[in-house]
């Protein structure tokens, strides 16, 4: 009995351990209060929620010069470009309610995330068909799948990011009259 309850508090305790995460969910109020304590995005290190896969189908002569992941499926040939969950990326560049975020060096090697309707910065695409997200990916076009279409951008849990200036001021201290 004893046993049973000691292995119960060990697994209990490394669930609750293992259950908190070191990466939180980048805000919109997040980003206001980098803005207003001026601090860049290009600063901060983030990273993605969810695995993100970029595919394009090939042809045989693309296949020579393909980066990524190549697979045959159904007689096509499919590169496959794997950005694993909490990969880090840069800011490269930003917008009003958009920041581009590289996961890798090169040009034009970035994805856009988007402010959704959560507060959240989301993957986003061009155009959306029936869950794949068009994206210009380098100089090609890929299709974001449909599994990483809820892919967020995630910052490491810290202090600096809920920026709070605190502020007092003081009216001074006469001298008391007796």
């Amino acid at each position: 009995m004893k046993k049973l309850f000691v292995f119960s508090s060990v697994v209990g305790v490394l669930l609750l351990l293992g259950s908190c995460s070191k990466t939180i969910y980048f805000t919109q109020d997040m980003r206001n209060n980098l803005i207003k304590n001026y601090l860049s995005v290009d600063k901060i290190q983030f990273y993605n929620s969810k695995k993100i896969i970029l595919r394009r189908n090939l042809s045989y002569a693309d296949t020579k010069v393909a980066r990524g992941r190549i697979n045959l499926e159904n007689g096509q040939y499919v590169e496959r470009i794997i950005i694993p969950k909490k990969t880090p990326g840069v800011a490269v560049s930003e917008g009003k309610n958009y920041i581009n975020i590289a996961f890798e060096d090169g040009t034009n090697r970035f994805l856009k995330f988007v402010l959704n309707g959560d507060n959240e910065y989301q993957i986003s695409a061009t155009k959306w068909e029936q869950g794949y997200g068009k994206v210009k990916y380098d100089t090609l076009i890929y299709y974001i799948e449909p599994k990483s279409s809820r892919a967020v951008l995630k910052v490491v849990k810290n202090d600096n990011y809920n920026l709070q200036k605190n502020t007092r001021r003081l009216k001074g201290k006469k001298v008391s009259s007796h």
